[in-house]
């Protein structure tokens, strides 16, 4: 019967200093996690004021009322060295090859 006590009150010690850890732990990640939350929040205010000097230099540049969508939308357009295919080939161009 006392072993089992024993066995009881060294089980309930493990218990009491795992939940004690486990605190440290969990206010240890809170803290972290408020770091990180201001780190974001310092990161997009950061980023917000970059944009706002960006869009404030575009608009300075001749044409730029043009809106910053517009401008976005010019990367899907093809240049030069990756739109030509096959059917847009100098034709009088050389292959690497040798052949036309």
């Amino acid at each position: 019967m006392i072993e089992d006590l024993d066995l009881l009150a060294s089980r309930i010690r493990q218990l009491t200093e795992l939940t004690q850890s486990l605190r440290d732990e969990n206010a240890a990640l809170g803290k972290s996690l408020a770091q990180r939350d201001s780190h974001i929040r310092a990161l997009r205010d950061t980023l917000a004021a970059a944009q706002s000097r960006v869009e404030g230099v575009l608009a300075r540049l001749p044409g730029g009322e043009e809106p910053a969508e517009a401008v976005e939308g010019d990367a899907d357009a093809p240049d030069n060295a990756s739109s030509l295919g096959a059917e847009g080939a100098d034709p009088g161009a050389r292959s690497l090859y040798g052949t036309s």
